[in-house]
């Protein structure tokens, strides 16, 4: 080791100090995104070079309160944000060194459009990243419920958002009943978006218990939409399987979470009435529904009726021939029948006439009148021709019988005899 003369600690940090504003320019523009920021009448940052996540350089930075009212003006009017923790700046600063506390950067300047362009790059970028992954149009696609009623609700509980949202869905027009949960978040600031996400994470663990799920700000700027130009919310909005309603925008800007949202409404009055015009479609649905079916109905039954009175028009033609045929046949039938009668009354008529003659033939009819048969051995006697003296003779009267020998005969001629 050459053994030079020593320095003490200040007076090494005397002689950077000296190097430092003699050898470097008065001023340089520089790039960086601002990892912490804290306003205590002056603004005191902490900026930052990132390869990916991870820090590549670092350095404290001061915006002196005089010039940082000025710049912070600008900047909020020209951006619509406010500088703020995660954005990127372009500014225009000296580079300083104290002897305690070492080297700073003091901002001079800041190019807003520099940091408009940047938000844009960021937006665009996420949303790329969210279409390659499939998440972008994915909450969109979730079918909204025909009736929304039980609602999840992410806001401030104090914020005038809510209460608006919650005014309007109470005191609805049609007096639709909303059944309502608020999933408390900070809606603005450092803390927001860790907030946000742990509430959209509350409702996925209750969806079998919501219909919907709206996100409303509390009121405040357009300075507070840039939390919600964020990769992770935009992402835990996609994986929900609640449609979302965004009630966060702005008629101007459409953050990360609009774009991913099921819907978006510029104020939450709209967020409530979006609600309510959802029940109302719903309802109107059920009364042209009801007024089809009714007409419908009416109409068939119509229908039906003329149809009837077709039929039985046709059934009344139809049974009238077929009486008509039928009675046709029926007479037919009935002057058949009468004169089938007529003969037969005539055939009976015969029968009696020939009973009666048959029955005056009866050798029972005719020995009741006085008359008596006489047989010889069973055979009827006609004649004394053949009878001898002494034959045994049988003579049946009407009531009785006769039995004789003959003593003698005498042939006597009959009127049919010749001989």
């Amino acid at each position: 080791m050459t053994h030079r003369e020593a320095l003490s600690l200040y007076q090494l940090n005397q002689l950077i100090r000296t190097v430092i504003e003699t050898s470097l320019p008065e001023t340089f523009r520089i790039t960086a995104e601002i990892a912490s920021i804290s306003v205590r009448n002056h603004c005191y940052m902490s900026v930052v070079d990132k390869d990916g996540d991870a820090i590549t350089a670092e350095m404290p930075a001061v915006i002196w309160a005089g010039r940082y009212r000025a710049l912070s003006r600008e900047f909020r009017d020209a951006t619509g944000i406010e500088l703020s923790k995660g954005i990127r700046i372009l500014f225009e600063a000296s580079v300083t060194f104290h002897e305690r506390y070492g080297l700073k950067l003091n901002v001079l300047n800041i190019d807003p459009a520099y940091t408009i362009g940047e938000l844009a790059v960021r937006r665009k970028e996420i949303l790329e990243r969210l279409a390659k992954e499939g998440l972008k149009d994915r909450n969109k696609a979730l079918e909204f419920p025909l009736v929304p009623q039980r609602i999840g609700i992410i806001s401030s509980p104090a914020a005038a958002g809510y209460e608006d949202l919650m005014s309007h869905l109470k005191d609805n027009a049609y007096g639709y009943r909303f059944f309502c949960r608020l999933y408390d978040a900070v809606m603005q600031g450092d803390r927001a978006e860790a907030s946000v996400i742990s509430a959209l994470e509350r409702c996925g663990n209750n969806s079998s218990r919501l219909d919907a799920v709206v996100i409303v700000r509390g009121g405040g700027g357009l300075s507070d939409l840039h939390c919600f130009d964020s990769y992770d919310i935009a992402r835990t909005i996609a994986l929900l399987t609640l449609p979302v309603i965004s009630g966060i925008g702005h008629e101007r800007d459409i953050t990360v979470v609009d774009e991913v949202s099921n819907a978006r409404v510029k104020t939450p009055t709209a967020a409530a009435d979006l609600l309510v015009t959802k029940l109302k479609d719903f309802e109107d649905s059920i009364d042209e529904l009801a007024h089809s079916l009714a007409h419908g109905t009416n109409k068939m039954v119509a229908d039906l009726r003329e149809q009837l009175s077709s039929l039985a028009t046709i059934f009344e033609s139809s049974v009238r021939n077929e009486l008509l045929g039928n009675s046709h046949r029926l007479n037919v039938l009935i002057k058949g029948l009468k004169y089938s009668l007529k003969l037969i009354h005539a055939e009976q008529e015969r029968l009696r006439s020939r009973e009666s003659n048959i029955s005056h033939l009866n050798p029972r009819n005719v020995l009741k009148r006085g008359y008596s048969i006489t047989y010889r051995n069973g055979e009827p006697v006609r004649s004394v021709s053949g009878i001898k003296t002494g034959d045994s003779l049988t003579t049946t009267l009407y009531s009785g019988e006769i039995t004789s020998k003959v003593e003698s005969r005498r042939l006597k001629k009959t009127l049919n005899n010749s001989d």
